[in-house]
């Protein structure tokens, strides 16, 4: 069955369910209301989630526009059911008191999601619920097509190429007008922008970099700041930015704002020291610089970290070549977690360079994981965890796919090398897949995943450490020639290195978790957003704005997590404190399975505050965030 009949089978099964939904009659039990709601949410994932993948990963133009209207149309039914009087009345009048503790939390969270649809309100207003939903949905996949296929490249002459690792040059070759093209795809421009010491180079490729998909994305988010404004407004909340947060940990937009200013503050006294190191050794060059630009940063960090610490990143490339990187992810994983990766088959693959894994947990089979690692035209930009099926006990395993942008072993003249941030990168997203993994047998789709978003990225900022881990680090990194362990002065240099910088990066996250919120809440009528960015980057960058660019416009995260970017620094002060339940080092096994068991395979059964409470033994705190930036 082809891709579009699959999808219109389910839609049709899920239209059958709601139809016997909307015709039950009193008494409402969990079985005659709850467990058909279920297998609607379930046919209704298995829909929006593979639609919501091809549309960003697969190959055939025509089967991504496709994706896309049957991830509208999916939007659409679900956007009706939580809506829908006869299943408002139906959850309602399930006793509560006859149901079990998780059951009792899905019927908690399912008449929440209906309030927050507009189930109460009246037929004018819902359908005008509808309608901006389905606005926005359609607004907000032009915003990701956009980004995803505007790729803007500069030419440069060898000379710009100064300071660039030669296995990087070496796949970058000359054209007819002995020029090399650089693109904005992430394996070209992270390392261009780190190592160029062609400071107008470097500036040229952030200014193509920062004004992707403008200036249509501007109008296209100004649609979606007014139709987002309008709806949190029908659903009684001041702003989308209230909206936005009231379900999550934070609770409130005050309490984010509150949340970035004290996060701030934790920056600031470390974040003005780097600020002035940066500067000093700047001065060097520019003996009246004063200040930091984007296009410089990622440059002059990196030269202090050669200079002062003796750390030059070119020199650990030859240690992480690609496929020793995911072997070493792989084998982690493992370990800590008691999960096996077995390679497989995977029909309705949609490219030959995607590897498929069956997975284990303890010996327990529990569902796939598929890896999208390379760029390719049309295809996601940056790196995500996408879901393929949900995990949902006793009826699906789940299937979760890694969409990445990493050099590609295929495509390289020599061995596909990557920096030791995209190393990182890894190793964070894979930890959204271990999550997706252990999580999946847990019967109701409603609390199979995260509940409250600003905690989702918590558990793969938490895998980040290991990266740094000297056993770790010694266990995989081979130079790619000699073969031989990486050393262990290099790993110490590493280690020491990895500080510098750290308070400007997360006031750099900061900024844009100030952004997005600030967009949420302003009057959206006439809205300039470059303005709104540039009087958030007085207050919180660390870094000078490039003139004349709207980085507004390739913002993914304002389609995705839009007022809720906040969510990556949340989840950080959780992510340290959670470190501190490994007294006995990282390589704790015993540790890693409490963890896994009561953070990852409890998905959103409890709140998220209540799993870290579980694993520590008490409430999360700021301090060890705070302790983790002050200066040293």
């Amino acid at each position: 069955m082809t891709f579009h009949g699959e999808q219109r089978a389910r839609l049709d099964r899920a239209r059958a369910i709601l139809g016997s939904l909307r015709a039950t009659r009193a008494p409402f039990t969990r079985t005659t209301v709850l467990e058909p709601l279920n297998e609607l949410a379930l046919e209704l994932s298995n829909v929006g989630a593979e639609a919501g993948l091809f549309a960003e990963v697969h190959p055939d133009q025509g089967l991504r526009t496709a994706a896309e209207a049957i991830d509208r149309e999916c939007a659409q039914l679900r956007t009706e059911i939580l809506q829908d009087a006869a299943v408002l009345a139906a959850v309602r009048g399930v006793d509560p008191a006859g149901l079990d503790p998780l059951a009792q939390r899905v019927r908690e969270l399912v008449l929440r999601d209906m309030r927050r649809s507009g189930a109460e309100l009246g037929p004018a207003e819902r359908e005008r619920v509808r309608t901006l939903r389905d606005e926005l949905l359609e607004l907000g996949q032009e915003f990701s097509r956009n980004i995803r296929d505007d790729v803007r490249s500069i030419e440069v002459d060898d000379a710009d190429l100064v300071g660039l690792p030669a296995d990087w040059i070496a796949a970058h070759p000359t054209n007819a007008a002995g020029k090399r093209t650089i693109t904005t795809d992430y394996p070209d421009a992270i390392p261009f922008m780190s190592y160029s010491a062609s400071e107008e180079a470097r500036r040229r490729l952030a200014f193509e970099n920062l004004n992707r998909a403008a200036p249509r994305n501007l109008e296209v988010l100004g649609a979606m700041l007014a139709k987002r404004a309008e709806l949190a407004r029908l659903l009684g909340y001041p702003t989308w930015a209230d909206f936005a947060t009231a379900d999550k940990m934070a609770g409130s937009a005050a309490a984010v704002r509150d949340f970035i200013a004290r996060a701030f503050d934790a920056t600031r006294e470390s974040g003005a020291a780097e600020r002035e190191r940066i500067l000093t050794e700047k001065r060097k060059a520019d003996p009246g610089a004063r200040a930091i630009g984007q296009w410089e940063h990622a440059y002059w960090i990196e030269r202090i970290k050669a200079e002062s610490f003796r750390f030059d990143p070119r020199s650990v490339r030859p240690y992480f070549e690609y496929r020793a990187v995911k072997a070493a992810v792989i084998d982690l994983a493992s370990r800590l977690f008691g999960l096996t990766f077995t390679p497989v088959e995977q029909p309705g693959i949609w490219h030959p360079s995607v590897d498929t894994y069956a997975v284990t947990v303890d010996g327990k089979p529990m569902g796939r994981i598929s890896l999208d690692m390379h760029p390719r035209e049309g295809k996601f930009k940056h790196a995500a965890c996408f879901t393929w099926r949900s995990g949902v006990g006793g009826k699906q395993e789940p299937h979760s796919v890694l969409v990445c942008n990493f050099p590609d072993p295929a495509a390289q003249p020599g061995p596909a090398l990557m920096d030791h941030g995209e190393v990182v990168t890894f190793f964070h997203e894979f930890g959204h897949l271990v999550h997706n993994i252990v999580r999946g047998g847990i019967p109701w789709v409603r609390v199979g995943g995260v509940t409250e978003w600003d905690f989702v990225e918590a558990p793969s900022q938490f895998l980040e450490e290991w990266i740094f881990d000297a056993g770790v680090l010694r266990g995989f990194a081979k130079h790619v020639e000699s073969g031989e362990a990486i050393p262990a002065d290099l790993v110490a240099r590493l280690r020491e290195a990895r500080d510098f910088g750290r308070a400007m990066f997360w006031q750099r996250q900061l900024f844009l978790s100030a952004v997005a919120l600030e967009l949420h809440q302003r009057e959206p009528a006439g809205i300039d957003t470059t303005a709104v960015v540039r009087e958030c980057a007085e207050r919180y960058s660390p870094t000078r704005l490039l003139p004349d660019t709207h980085f507004e416009a390739s913002f993914g995260h304002l389609e995705g997590y839009d007022a809720s970017y906040y969510t990556y620094a949340y989840s950080q002060v959780i992510s340290r404190d959670m470190l501190t339940g490994f007294p006995n080092g990282l390589m704790d096994i015993r540790q890693a399975r409490r963890y896994r068991d009561l953070v990852l395979a409890a998905g959103g059964t409890k709140p998220a505050a209540q799993l870290v409470t579980d694993f520590l033994g008490r409430p999360y705190s700021f301090d060890a965030f705070a302790e983790w930036l002050a200066p040293r």
